[in-house]
């Protein structure tokens, strides 16, 4: 389970002004191949009062499952899935288009992307057997593509990615050992990918593999399976070993996802429909109140404004039975179900400027 997510801030001008301009509540979908033979990409204009499937019947979301998605505004959303498939709108869904990948890999699956400065795009993902890693980049919002240092990537899947600036760039993932058995990958990049290093955390806290890394002001969260995660308050100098409590499951539940609203608030989505947040930095954590979901993994969420949220969920079984859920004050009271999906979900995305 993969995942990538983001900070969002507030594009409302000052009451004064005496043309504001609001910032809409529109967020996007992910999700898998459904009985209709085609991706699930699903949208609201409301945060989650009403929805509606985008793409059904577009040979550009047959047959392939969407994983992350990044809106960068109202118009321009882009989302990557299996197929080595990047789809691209630039109506605001009305029709979506897959771009060209730098590489001939059809049996690449595409996970996490970001994009900075609206324009400078990175992706994720794996391909072969066992998988090898990949990083595709644009600096031109998709006109073109590179592929980087395949040799630093081989027998390393990445399923997080984050582009603090243009410039660095954090991975992770696994690592494929002998034997079949994988072991956490951490990668970085300080010149845009020309360069690649790896870092090896202490005290064997690479047992487990990593799911994302996000990040906020010097704050950077590399976070993984069994409720493990490191975080670096200076930028990635120096990196402390952590884990959130009481989480469930053997040695932990894993975290498939966390937003950074700031350096110290992160909310974090759990496997067993679990959400979890921290105000301090990591320091402590509460258990969100969420609606029964039993059997789900709690693997997409993303924010509005610091109060009013969405998460999606995978199903554990078939047929997958995924509803969308809402909080419009920072979970001090009991999520709400907002639509029900018979497919399974992955991410979402409000507008992110």
């Amino acid at each position: 389970m993969i995942g990538v997510i983001i900070i969002i801030s507030s594009c409302k001008k000052d009451n004064n002004d005496p043309d504001p301009v609001v910032k809409k509540k529109y967020a996007w979908v992910t999700g898998s191949i459904d009985s209709t033979g085609y991706g699930m990409i699903l949208f609201t204009p409301d945060a989650g009062e009403t929805w509606e499937r985008q793409g059904q019947g577009s040979e550009a979301l047959e047959g392939i499952n969407f994983d992350d998605i990044w809106a960068i505004d109202e118009n321009n959303v882009w989302a990557t899935g299996d197929g080595n498939t990047i789809l691209r709108t630039t109506n605001g869904g009305e029709t979506w288009t897959r771009e060209q990948p730098p590489a001939d890999l059809p049996d690449a699956g595409l996970s996490p992307i970001c994009i900075v400065n609206k324009s400078d795009i990175w992706i994720g993902g794996g391909y072969g057997v066992p998988a090898n890693g990949l990083v595709y980049k644009s600096m031109d919002g998709g006109s073109t593509w590179a592929m980087l240092d395949t040799a630093f990537f081989h027998h390393n899947s990445i399923q997080g990615l984050w582009a603090i600036t243009s410039e660095k760039v954090y991975v992770g993932g696994h690592h494929y050992v002998e034997g079949g058995a994988t072991r956490g990958f951490i990668g970085y990049t300080l010149d845009g990918g020309a360069t690649w290093d790896s870092i090896t955390p202490a005290d064997n806290f690479n047992k487990w593999e990593w799911i994302g890394v996000v990040a906020s002001g010097n704050t950077i969260v590399i976070y993984g399976s069994k409720a493990h995660y490191m975080v670096s308050t200076d930028g990635g100098n120096t990196w402390e070993n952590k884990l959130v409590p009481n989480t469930g499951g053997q040695d932990g539940a894993d975290i498939n996802d966390l937003l950074m609203l700031d350096p110290q608030t992160w909310w974090g989505a759990f496997d067993m429909g679990q959400i979890f947040i921290t105000t301090d930095g990591g320091t402590t954590w509460t258990e969100q109140q969420t609606p029964g979901i039993g059997g789900t993994f709690t693997v997409g969420i993303d924010t509005w404004d610091g109060q009013l949220a969405l998460a999606v969920p995978f199903a554990d079984f078939y047929p997958p039975i995924c509803p969308v859920i809402k909080t419009e004050n920072r979970g001090a009271t009991l999520w709400d179900k907002t639509y029900i999906c018979k497919s399974n979900l992955w991410k979402v995305t409000f507008i992110k400027d």
